[in-house]
């Protein structure tokens, strides 16, 4: 074992059936999300996070199906076949990509936990942004089937939340 060996960040393994909490974060009571599509899960079953980090991870291992290129936005497709959204805040489409850097490419194969997005939280606040970030379930494995998400008041990266 080499001298660096014990410094190194034993990386944590995720099965396919995991989604993970994308960042530290305290969790939104969907009702509470200050958009109806939203709050009213039209785009299917919703978690909200408020966020405490300025990064954003993989929900899931799977494959990086959409990455907006303004980075408010992007869609992993589960190794398991589940269809997962993440929306970085509300309306922050209009920041045409001001305040996000974009880690990883549209197309990519991803890990649970890997750093897809940093967001820069103060300049998209003061740009007047709700930061409120949902994971949506856009496609269930099982058709019908819901997730019992966490029912903690917190989370953080890379904690199981289903």
């Amino acid at each position: 074992m080499g001298f660096f060996a014990k410094f190194k960040k034993e990386e944590k393994t995720y099965n396919d059936t995991d989604i993970i909490a994308i960042a530290d974060a305290t969790i939104v009571p969907v009702t509470e999300i200050k958009d109806p599509v939203f709050s009213k899960e039209i785009l299917g079953q919703t978690i909200a996070f408020a966020l405490q980090s300025n990064t954003i991870a993989a929900p899931c291992n799977g494959t990086l199906e959409v990455m907006y290129p303004t980075g408010h936005a992007f869609a992993v497709r589960g190794n398991n076949g589940i269809g997962i959204l993440v929306h970085v805040g509300i309306n922050t489409v209009n920041l045409k990509g001001k305040g996000f850097k974009v880690h990883a490419k549209q197309g990519a194969s991803v890990k649970a936990g890997q750093k897809l997005l940093t967001i820069q939280t103060d300049q998209i606040k003061e740009a007047g942004y709700d930061l409120t970030t949902m994971l949506i379930i856009t496609e269930q494995v099982k058709e019908g089937e819901r997730i019992q998400f966490t029912c903690q008041d917190s989370v953080e990266k890379g904690q199981i939340i289903n």
